[in-house]
């Protein structure tokens, strides 16, 4: 079923596909994500091409021009970090959840990051199940638990730090 995905960087004449995933991402699933639906919201699509074009790898998992999900990979910088990088804004929406689009994102965007640096990291918010067995599966490993790492409405959430060795595993 995942074999009709296309995974492919998002560019900036995505934008507004991507502007609309990421919102829907930020609005369902406030907790797994440090920004907010209300802040992102009020960007036009060229403040989206703009991030494209010059922020976080962005790759999205495509079937019939329908953008299923995301998920975004920063390089670190500078010569004490430059050999991690981060896996970040990973959200796959919810008719294509369950079909393995996760874990093609997972690999495509740890294929891409094995290009340029060692070791991978990410953060998982604390309950998030599915999204934790999809990364364990992937090889990252938990290192640590950031608590009360958000607070919405009251209520905080803790973070999982996990990584992976790409060194050590390839």
């Amino acid at each position: 079923m995942t074999q009709s995905f296309e995974i492919r960087r998002l560019l900036p004449a995505d934008a507004a596909l991507y502007r609309d995933i990421r919102l829907e991402a930020l609005r369902l699933s406030p907790e797994a994500f440090g920004s907010a639906y209300e802040t992102e919201s009020v960007h036009p699509v060229e403040w989206f091409a703009e991030r494209l074009a010059h922020g976080a790898v962005i790759l999205g998992a495509f079937r019939d021009g329908e953008l299923a999900g995301i998920v975004g990979f920063i390089a670190a910088e500078g010569p004490k970090r430059q050999h991690k990088g981060m896996l970040v804004g990973m959200y796959v929406r919810q008719l294509a959840r369950r079909v393995g689009v996760g874990r093609l994102l997972v690999d495509a965007a740890l294929e891409l990051a094995a290009q340029s640096v060692e070791l991978v990291q990410l953060v998982v918010v604390k309950g998030n199940e599915p999204a934790c067995r999809l990364y364990q599966r992937a090889g990252f490993v938990e290192y640590g638990l950031e608590k009360h790492a958000l607070k919405i409405d009251g209520r905080y959430y803790d973070d999982i730090l996990m990584a992976k060795d790409l060194v050590g595993s390839a």
